[in-house]
């Protein structure tokens, strides 16, 4: 086993992210010994790894031994990027926060794109795998962590706003238009922690379901 590389000597892909993310806060060993030989896994692909095992198995599983044997690396590989498993952590929810943050801000300003289409990539993106399982880790992590908490706050605002901002575009009244994003953002929630005892909807299936909160209510007969 290759101390300083995952198994199979494959090495894991990091997401994009904004370059105008701070940058993150290194350990002190790391920090004072810059010149030295850097390590060959990285400080992304330990912050990733450690969102992939929550992923799969809960907050209660990212603990320093078991991610070693995840990545197949040494202790001495993790103690390198960080001083203990709280600062791992915190480097998960600013990570999680910017991954997600960056697909809001392209799924909202895409101004050539119509707006329906950019609720159906809103849909697409809420069935994907990948995100759910994550997010609705995340959510239950939130309930015993107040910064990840916070986090999803934020997050969950921006993303009212982004479907406002759809809602008004597509000619509804401002009061209309946060009645449904409201009832969009919800939706998209309860689906996500919902996905284990109901049935999994297409994407087509999830487009129609947003679709169904764009369609104008008919006017009534004052007659």
């Amino acid at each position: 086993m290759t101390a300083d590389r995952p198994p199979g000597g494959d090495s894991i892909r990091t997401p994009d992210v904004d370059a105008t993310n701070s940058a993150p806060r290194r350990s002190r060993k790391a920090a004072a010994q810059q010149r030295g030989r850097a390590p060959r896994l990285s400080y992304e692909a330990w912050v990733d790894g450690a969102l992939a095992l929550l992923a799969r198995e809960g907050v209660s599983a990212v603990r320093i031994p078991r991610l070693c044997q995840e990545l197949g690396v040494t202790k001495g590989s993790f103690y390198w990027h960080f001083d203990d498993i709280e600062q791992l952590m915190e480097a998960m929810a600013d990570r999680w926060s910017a991954l997600q943050t960056e697909i809001i801000r392209a799924l909202g300003a895409i101004e050539s794109v119509p707006v329906e289409q950019r609720i159906a990539n809103m849909a697409a993106n809420l069935i994907d795998q990948g995100t759910w399982a994550t997010e609705a880790t995340v959510r239950e992590w939130a309930r015993s962590d107040e910064k990840v908490a916070a986090t999803v706050r934020a997050l969950d605002q921006q993303i009212f706003e982004t479907v406002q901002k759809a809602m008004l575009e597509l000619g509804f009244a401002p009061d209309e238009a946060r009645l449904r994003a409201g009832a969009m953002v919800y939706l998209g929630i309860g689906f996500i922690h919902g996905r284990g005892s109901l049935p999994t909807p297409t994407a087509e299936q999830a487009r129609a379901i947003l679709g169904l909160l764009t369609i104008p209510a008919p006017k009534q007969d004052r007659s």
